[in-house]
């Protein structure tokens, strides 16, 4: 073999080696990466890092006053906690007083509806005292003192009242006093008499026969 073609061949094997061993190795070629800075606290250290010494000092500014606000909102917060526990015992304490009074309410209604019975019964009692007395002096009295007071019980609009207290009479205690009215020469008590006659419950028909044998005596 030729010594010029071994040459050729050995150039050409070293080549191709070397070819290979730069693609193996082109990593090699590249920048290496850039770092990025990585802090471990809030304060910026302008030796440690790319920042200038004012934009650490802005920073550490800002951290300082997110620390702040931070601080002041968990004030306000606690704040507000203590407000809110402070509304609702007072919206309990308002609860309280509700029920309270409305038992205070309902008590005072049932005093007062309890008074007001009592106060009826006893007006209904003198009421009717009052009306036993007025029929007996009636009757004492006579027919012209009864005429006179049923009249006048009627013009202060007590004409029901009158009323009631002549029912209790008995027929024959009746019979005088509307004879005696049927007898007047006033048209007042004529009236008034047949207003009685009318609105008695206790006169029957028969008893018109006997106040007509009054009338005419």
């Amino acid at each position: 073999m030729k010594p010029n073609l071994i040459l050729f061949i050995a150039v050409i094997l070293s080549g191709i080696s070397a070819m290979v061993m730069f693609y193996l190795n082109k990593d090699i070629l590249k920048p290496p990466p850039v770092e990025k800075a990585e802090f471990t606290s809030i304060e910026f250290d302008a030796d440690d890092t790319s920042y200038s010494p004012a934009e650490t000092h802005s920073m550490n500014q800002l951290s300082k006053e997110l620390t702040a606000l931070k601080e002041k909102l968990l004030d306000r917060e606690k704040e507000l906690d203590a407000r809110e526990a402070a509304i609702a015992l007072e919206l309990d304490s308002l609860e309280k007083q509700k029920d309270e009074l409305s038992n205070i309410r309902l008590d005072l209604a049932s005093k007062l509806e309890d008074f007001e019975s009592r106060r009826d019964q006893d007006v209904s009692e003198e009421k009717l005292k009052e009306y036993k007395d007025t029929s007996s002096r009636w009757i004492e009295m006579g027919p012209e003192v009864a005429s006179i007071e049923i009249q006048n019980w009627r013009q202060k609009r007590r004409f029901e009242e009158a009323l009631s207290i002549f029912e209790t009479l008995k027929p024959d205690e009746k019979a005088p006093i509307i004879a005696f009215m049927y007898n007047s020469d006033e048209d007042s008590l004529i009236e008034l008499a047949d207003a009685l006659s009318m609105r008695d419950r206790g006169l029957l028909p028969s008893s018109s026969d006997e106040f007509g044998v009054d009338l005419q005596n």
